[in-house]
């Protein structure tokens, strides 16, 4: 039985499925594990800001100058010649005319519409305590090392600012810088470079600290391009795992299929091997099937003993019909009723011992006890009692026989049952042909086989019919009439002939005013 075009592989299905799943978990996990990866260097992002900005803010006081602010600037981000520029800015910016105060040399320029949205409302600045007041942010401190200071040194920042008092002197006060609101931060994008920044007001002016993404954004494109390396790695690992695994537990499937190919009507014995690795799903289907192997086998024989014990104990009784028929029309006077009584009873018993003959004939082909008896011989010159035959025959039918012999063709068959085959092949042809028309026999050597082909100008075979052409009983008329002589086993036969004789029959063509029959033999060794 052919496999049909679009029958797709469980296998391969099998590891499609197990790679689609896997892509899935590995796409999930991948956005999953990169979003948070994300979200925690944008966390860093903003701790890096924060952390400037609490040593800005503990140095600055309302009346820090912008010398002031340039000297802490220059301490924090190292913005001045002596030092290497960093991606970290900072910009000052006063309320009420909005203007720039103060900003680092490389702090974009075109964000004051950002700025401006961050600057606090009169509410929150009303809601200052004033300067001085005991216990308040806005209070007065005392001068000397300011809080977050005690990190500079760890830091490896230069002291804050600022005369030092004389020993044993109480250090004088100072203001403290109010904070407005809670610090607040933003994403904004100048000169094709996104910044990140940090706000922190004060009543008079706000404080922006600033850190370019370009390195966050590589980052994050470099944890992107690992994340989607490692999940393609994952994947191609999960693929080959997956074709790894449905091989092996194909395994026991690919032994069920290779027994099945061996089993034939002739050799039922075949059976599954079960592996002590199998799974116990396969190991029950390899069971039932072994099991119902068995039954078939016992089953086919009993039919194959029962047709061969029938056909041999129809013989004897058929042969003493057809002797006693025989003599009674021998004996009976011709012409009369009775006459022709004995005459159809003759015929009817006749066909009854043909059809015998044939059921015993494919009852040993079955059991393949088919007798043989092969030999090298001359083809073409032995199809020459074949063809003297068939000119009788196309004759008195009002045919035409046409041959195309090649000669000195040989073969090594069983003659005699080769002779049957194709003796099967020229009586259809003759008996299903038109008036008048023609029957063309070929034999010819082809490449490693030698070709016997026959053709005549009957009717087109239905396509219906051609699949079932060679069943047994089977017949081109539906109500089984016998019109056409025969009884729908002449090519079965030739068939299971052909095949005992390494040979095979096959269909050609059959449309139009032509069918053809091929028997393709393989060469003899001597060749």
């Amino acid at each position: 039985m052919s496999i049909p075009a679009n029958t797709r592989s469980f296998r391969i299905r099998l590891a499609l499925q197990t790679i689609l799943v896997s892509g899935a978990l590995v796409a999930a996990f991948g956005i999953a594990a990169w979003w948070y990866a994300s979200q925690t260097l944008e966390r860093s992002v903003d701790d890096r800001i924060i952390a400037p900005a609490q040593r800005v803010w503990s140095r600055i006081d309302p009346y820090t100058t912008d010398e002031e602010f340039k000297t802490i600037a220059d301490l924090v981000f190292g913005t001045s010649p002596a030092h290497d520029a960093t991606n970290a800015v900072l910009v000052v910016q006063e309320h009420t005319q909005g203007e720039t105060l103060f900003a680092t040399p490389n702090a974009p320029k075109d964000l004051d519409v950002y700025f401006r949205a961050c600057f606090p409302t009169l509410e929150e600045i009303n809601r200052v305590p004033p300067e001085g007041a005991p216990g308040m942010p806005g209070g007065r401190r005392r001068l000397g090392r300011p809080p977050g200071a005690e990190f500079d040194d760890l830091l490896g920042l230069p002291p804050a600012p600022g005369p030092s008092p004389p020993e044993g002197q109480e250090l004088p006060f100072r203001p403290q810088m109010p904070m407005v609101r809670e610090p607040t931060t933003f994403t904004a994008r100048s000169g094709g470079i996104d910044w990140r920044f940090g706000a922190f007001g004060s009543p008079s002016y706000t404080i922006f600290i600033g850190l370019s993404l370009t390195d966050y954004y590589a980052e994050v494109n470099r944890m992107a391009r690992w994340y989607a390396g490692a999940g393609a790695l994952g994947l191609m690992c999960a693929g080959l795992a997956a074709l790894w695994t449905s091989k092996r537990a194909m395994r026991p499937l690919e032994r069920v299929v290779s027994t099945a190919q061996r089993l034939t009507a002739s050799d039922l014995a075949e059976r599954i091997h079960l592996s002590q690795d199998d799974d116990r799903e396969f190991a029950q289907l390899i069971d039932v099937l072994n099991g119902m192997m068995e039954r078939l086998q016992a089953s086919f024989q009993q039919a194959v003993r029962f047709t061969a014990d029938a056909s041999h104990e129809l013989k004897t009784p058929l042969a003493i019909m057809l002797a006693t028929l025989d003599d009674a029309v021998r004996h009976s006077q011709p012409g009369s009723a009775e006459h022709d009584h004995f005459v159809s009873l003759f015929d009817e018993a006749n066909r009854l011992k043909k059809i015998t003959q044939c059921l015993l004939l494919l009852s040993q082909a079955d059991a393949g006890r088919l007798p043989t008896h092969p030999e090298t011989y001359d083809l073409s010159a032995d199809l020459g009692r074949l063809v003297e035959d068939g000119e009788i025959l196309c004759e008195q039918a009002g045919l035409t026989l046409e041959t195309q012999i090649q000669p000195g063709i040989e073969v090594h068959a069983d003659r005699a049952l080769l002779r049957q085959v194709f003796q099967n092949l020229l009586s259809n042809a003759i008996k299903y042909n038109r008036p008048n028309g023609k029957v063309t026999l070929r034999l010819a050597r082809g490449e490693n086989c030698v070709l016997f082909a026959l053709t005549n100008n009957g009717p087109a075979i239905p396509a219906e019919n051609q699949a079932r052409l060679f069943e047994r009983f089977f017949r081109g008329d539906s109500a089984h009439t016998r019109k056409t002589d025969g009884f729908g086993l002449g090519l079965n036969i030739a068939t299971e002939l052909a095949r005992a004789n390494g040979a095979e029959l096959r269909l050609v063509r059959s449309d139009g005013d032509e069918t053809t029959f091929e028997v393709r033999l393989n060469c003899p060794p001597t060749l």
